[in-house]
């Protein structure tokens, strides 16, 4: 088994100076042809990273060198842009600004200025033709398909029908036959005046509870108004267990006539390798810059020792450039979570000491960042990471102090940071995760009691919200599985979370959570359960704030056994539950299966409950009245009360406490403290 390491290090905060590296080289792409004259200095620089990565290779080093790169756009062009053990001891950064006015007028000829240098997976499009306000360019046949285009810094929509909202189908197919993983059975009038050809590349985005698939279309039979795919899904197309979460929803892409109907979105020809733009009408052909990824892995990392990339960005990763094969199974779930270095921007592997600081991660296929195996000291500070394809970071780091938001773009599963397989002593602080559609931290890989190797994390200080967008279901704000010995979950504010139909919860202790605390985190907004848990044995909830979760029936806590093992399931102490629904008998602790109260296989106590309408709350298997359930020995000591919260009645607050909250006075309940990064209202 590989391990992913990542140790929590005191760092020393060292201003360099620019001064104090003995050699420094420079970086200026030039439209010129090159006269072999470059030689890196600011007289004459170098003008692709390569060149300069190369000439740092022929020069033994003990200490580090400094790349300084010209603040417009980089672009690797054809082949990722690859490091590895000759590389060591290298600082890739920006220019100051007064090694940029140095840089000879000549060299910055139809230069593309920017605040900070951008290293691109991209073509910048030119020589567009304008037809009829339709603009189209042929773009190189290596390109099988067209997934991604930005225009002016911006993600444009891939032409979709229906624009903005969902179609749906009638029911799956039969599911006694593989046909049911390949097709479905279409509503009358459906696909009249849409255009379906099986040599397009126009793809069937299905949902399903947790995930999406993409399908490429071969048959449709309008006797039984049946639509076959020549690609299956990996699970039954319109499974009746997930009729609700699923929502036997689906939308069509790269379809040539949502094009023509919505400004601001592309179309790709395969046949013809024409690439198609429908401009805003604020849009011209002479100012607006046009890129079309080409790279599948912008920058890769292997066998480096000691390297730092500091105020630089990355952009522009693809997806789907290689040959394309219409007969594999696309499932959103594969290609954001499962595959090895697939659809991510910057790949590491057996490197350690490796510093991303201040940088810019963006307008990518999947994953921003994929830290793999033998990688230790790996650490991400300070950096906005955002406009994602899939998710931000897999695998095992230091992430400090980093935003991370907009994801899900092509494969809505993918998770703000996903702690998978074998990962040790992770500590994820002070980030800032919001609008994914799925997750926005899990951590482990194993559903169950078997051994993960996951254990030692530590989650703090992080602010989490806007998760799930109502898009998918069976999704949490943090997401937990497996064994986590050791793990720590403090101090974070999770809120508005919030799934297509339920299983939206705040924090998800899924199938075999185990020795898992958390304590100090306010979790607010959420359409399901503020807390849930499937299974698992000695996790800790302390010190926490519960407020505010839906109307459903799922409560603020809740508890599904599919085990009878005789052993404590969780302890839940000093916590402050603030129920806000206007119904009486809310079910405010639920369990859903076989009683676990015949033993003591939870500990409540020394917790403070409360609704806002001072409506009666039942507990537990048994939906007992707070007396009953406190004589089945829970909850003793704990008591229903006004916590007594400042502010409250606006619902936007931080949960601030009077200083006289019975939860202070009676329970010793520890005011928390408020993020930094927590920004006010519902």
């Amino acid at each position: 088994m590989y391990l992913f390491t990542c140790y929590i290090l005191l760092f020393l905060i060292i201003n360099l100076t620019f001064a104090s590296f003995s050699i420094s080289i420079y970086v200026v792409p030039s439209s010129l042809p090159l006269n072999g004259g470059e030689d890196g200095t600011l007289e004459n620089p170098f003008s692709t990273v390569e060149q300069a990565r190369d000439y740092l290779r022929t020069i033994i080093r003990s200490s580090f060198r400094r790349v300084a790169l010209y603040p417009t756009y980089h672009f690797v062009k054809y082949h990722t842009l690859i490091f590895d053990e000759r590389d060591h001891l290298t600082i890739y950064t920006t220019m100051t600004r007064d090694e940029q006015n140095r840089i000879q007028s000549s060299r910055k000829t139809n230069f593309i200025e920017l605040d900070f240098p951008i290293i691109s997976g991209g073509i910048h499009l030119t020589n567009w033709i304008n037809d009829k306000g339709i603009w189209n360019i042929v773009v190189p046949a290596s390109l099988s398909a067209v997934t991604q285009l930005f225009v002016n810094g911006h993600r444009v929509a891939r032409s979709r029908l229906p624009a903005t909202s969902y179609f749906t189908y009638e029911k799956g197919l039969d599911n006694r036959t593989r046909l049911a993983y390949q097709g479905f059975i279409y509503r009358e009038n459906q696909f009249d005046n849409i255009t379906l050809s099986s040599t397009s590349t126009t793809e069937f985005i299905i949902y399903h509870s947790y995930t999406t698939s993409r399908h490429y279309f071969s048959k449709i039979f309008p006797q039984n108004r049946t639509v076959i795919f020549s690609n299956p899904c990996l699970s039954v197309i319109g499974n009746t267990s997930i009729i609700k979460q699923s929502g036997q929803r689906f939308h069509l892409e790269n379809v040539y006539e949502g094009m023509l109907n919505e400004e601001g979105s592309f179309y790709f020809d395969s046949i013809t390798q024409i690439l198609y733009y429908h401009p805003r009408k604020n849009e011209s052909l002479q100012t607006t810059i046009i890129i079309l990824p080409i790279l599948e892995t912008i920058l890769s990392i292997i066998k480096v020792h000691q390297m730092e990339w500091n105020s630089i960005g990355i952009e522009h990763s693809a997806w789907m450039i290689s040959k394309l094969n219409k007969s594999i199974p696309i499932d959103g779930r594969a290609a954001a979570d499962y595959l090895d270095k697939s659809i991510v921007a910057v790949y590491l592997r057996n490197s350690s000491e490796i510093k991303f600081n201040n940088m810019e991660i963006s307008h990518t296929a999947g994953y921003a960042i994929q830290i793999d195996r033998n990688c230790e000291q790996i650490t991400i500070e300070n950096s906005r990471i955002y406009d994602l394809g899939a998710g931000g970071v897999r695998i095992g780091i230091r992430a400090n102090k980093n935003e991370m938001y907009d994801g899900g773009h092509l494969f809505p599963m993918g998770v703000g940071i996903l702690l998978q397989r074998a990962t040790i002593n992770v500590l994820i602080t002070e980030n800032s995760i919001y609008q994914f559609f799925h997750t926005a931290i899990q951590i482990g890989w194993s559903w169950g009691y078997d051994e993960s190797s996951s254990y030692n994390h530590s989650i703090s200080f992080n602010y989490i919200h806007h998760i799930g967008q109502y898009l998918l279901s069976d999704l949490a704000g943090i997401y937990t599985c497996g064994l986590l010995n050791g793990t720590l979950i403090t101090n974070n504010v999770l809120h508005d979370i919030y799934g297509y139909f339920l299983y939206d919860w705040g924090v998800y202790l899924a199938d075999g959570t185990s020795q898992l605390m958390i304590t100090n985190t306010i979790v607010y907004n959420t359409g399901s359960a503020a807390f849930t848990m499937i299974y698992g044995f000695n996790n800790t909830f302390q010190n926490n704030i519960l407020a505010r979760s839906s109307n459903q029936s799922d409560g603020a806590l809740s508890l599904y056994r599919r085990e009878s093992l005789n052993h404590l399931s969780f302890t839940f102490q000093h916590n402050i539950v603030y129920d806000t629904v206007n119904e009486s008998g809310r079910w405010i602790f639920q369990v859903q299966a076989p009683d676990p109260f015949s033993s003591p296989l939870v500990i409540m106590n020394y917790n403070c409950y409360f609704n806002l309408y001072g409506n009666m709350m039942i507990f537990g298997l048994g939906r007992l009245v707070f007396s009953e359930w406190q004589e089945t020995n829970h909850d003793t000591n704990s008591i229903i009360d006004n916590p007594l919260f400042i502010d409250a009645d606006s619902q936007c607050n931080f949960f601030n406490l009077n200083i006289v909250s019975p939860a202070v006075k009676e329970l010793d309940f520890k005011p928390i403290q408020q993020l930094s990064q927590w920004k006010s209202g519902c």
